[in-house]
């Protein structure tokens, strides 16, 4: 103590005794029948301040970035103090003192618990007559607080391990009813509304061959960030499953490190958090959830979140063969497009809507230029890795109405529904710089390029059965080619 009249010691005494019984006696009250902590602080601190006839009071807890965060409080004025003593307790781990500013003494006790400090009690007394109290009390006072704050702590995570068992036990068992996986995520996501802070949620599965993941997203019709495919490398999905490995992103408006966070800010996304998904001994991709607001997640949403990961991910894998099976009737097998069969398919069932609601349909037929030196110079793995990169950028380009397909080889073709001819020729154009912009295996230092050859045509302007149609497409693109290498020999 500084001040030239210094505060009164603690005086012996019966009544001094008993008012520290008191006090003690009444947080075993509080410790005893509260269950929710910031109604266990709120109420010892009003317990403490009345029994020992204090002005004021307020108790902190220690956050995981070990800042100090206000729980409950009995205290007007400035705070700055308080929160000074109250760090200065928990580094020394023993009550600290000081005069306050008129009349009287603050004090802090560290909020102990097997050896280690939760938080901090910090009373204040600025009567003239003020008594400091014993240290040895504030010293018991921290340690039954402590230990009642610890044990309403236990209590909390069991509840919220009991909850997330049967969460995740309702949602595998809608897994294992063969629910496809936007149908499932949606039931995910009604499950663990109010129980974590989002406003976006997504599954990403790691493809066969290991370099980008198929993505679904609630709520229906949202992306992460990119497309429903994102590539492994540069991905924050992607680097959770590579390196099995989870994350949290605090605020992206300040840091951004992966390829998709720039879209999510700009979709409003402000944090996220990601954890690996494991089944059978491997890593089959990765869970994120996204909230609007910064610094939404903390490691207890972390640790609850990979257990509720790891409960889920083997009936997430046996759900998503299912559906793979289903898919690979219509997808290649090279890139993430559909595949000739589907093609087909898809674009009778088109055209039949097209003549019942006299709308319109075009196709674009694309076909790459100079994608044969690859496959000469670097092998056919590259060459189908150049094929895979083309149709992520396919992908990403065109609608969720529009139909990518691989058609065979280096050729492509894109349905339009509801597109007419200008249109569809825009369209085709911006698919040709994308191609031909692109740097293609930069990951092995090849940085390849090529371009492309484009061929539109509307159905029933341009022709009036698919054969013609496609006929048509066909054509315009063999025209467009000669005309391209006509303009490179001159």
């Amino acid at each position: 103590m500084s001040r030239a009249e210094p505060v009164k010691r603690p005086s012996s005494g019966s009544r001094v005794q008993d008012r520290a019984l008191r006090v003690l006696m009444s947080l075993v009250d509080d410790i005893t029948v509260e269950t929710n902590e910031r109604e266990l602080l709120a109420a010892t601190l009003e317990h403490v301040v009345e029994a020992l006839g204090l002005t004021g009071g307020m108790t902190f807890v220690l956050a995981a970035d070990d800042s100090l965060e206000l729980r409950a409080e009995s205290w007007t004025g400035d705070r700055t103090p308080p929160v000074e003593l109250a760090r200065s307790a928990i580094e020394l781990q023993r009550p600290a003192f000081r005069e306050a500013p008129g009349a009287g003494w603050h004090a802090a006790t560290p909020l102990m618990r097997r050896g280690r400090a939760l938080g901090a009690l910090v009373l204040r007394d600025e009567r003239a007559e003020a008594v400091l109290p014993e240290a040895s009390l504030l010293e018991a006072l921290g340690k039954q607080i402590g230990a009642g704050l610890d044990n309403v702590r236990l209590v909390e995570q069991l509840r919220a391990s009991a909850n997330l068992s049967r969460i995740a036990n309702r949602i595998t068992a809608s897994f294992t009813s063969g629910t496809d996986l936007a149908v499932a995520l949606t039931a995910f996501a009604r499950e663990i509304t109010g129980v974590y802070p989002f406003d976006k949620l997504a599954w990403g599965f790691v493809n066969d061959a290991g370099d980008y993941l198929e993505v679904v997203v609630h709520p229906e019709h949202a992306t992460w960030g990119w497309d429903n495919v994102i590539p492994v490398v540069g991905s924050g999905l992607g680097s959770v499953a590579l390196n099995n490995r989870p994350l949290v992103s605090p605020d992206l408006l300040h840091n951004r490190q992966f390829i998709e966070d720039m879209r999510l800010l700009e979709k409003g996304i402000r944090s996220y958090v990601v954890v690996p998904l494991n089944a059978r001994g491997r890593s089959i991709g990765a869970m994120a959830l996204g909230s609007g607001r910064d610094h939404a997640y903390d490691d207890t949403v972390l640790t609850q979140l990979q257990s509720l990961a790891e409960s889920i991910a083997l009936s997430l894998e046996n759900a998503r063969l299912i559906q793979k099976t289903r898919e690979l009737s219509i997808t290649d097998d090279v890139t993430p497009l559909y595949n000739y069969r589907f093609f087909h398919q898809i674009i009778d069932r088109e055209l039949k809507l097209v003549d019942r609601y006299k709308s319109v349909l075009s196709l674009v037929f694309l076909d790459l230029d100079n994608f044969k030196p690859i496959n000469d110079n670097y092998g056919h793995l590259r060459g189908s890795r150049v094929l895979r990169e083309v149709g992520f950028l396919l992908r990403a380009a065109v609608r969720e109405t529009d139909y990518p397909v691989r058609y065979g080889g280096d050729e492509f073709v894109v349905v339009l529904p509801q597109t007419d001819g200008p249109t569809a020729s825009g369209v085709a154009e911006k698919l040709r710089e994308l191609i031909s912009d692109h740097t293609y295996l930069q990951e092995e230092g090849i940085n390849a390029r090529i371009g492309c050859s484009i061929g539109c045509a509307t159905y029933p302007t341009d022709a009036a059965t698919k054969e013609m149609l496609v006929k048509r497409a066909d054509e315009r693109m063999y025209h467009d080619k000669a005309v391209r290498k006509g303009n490179a020999t001159r």
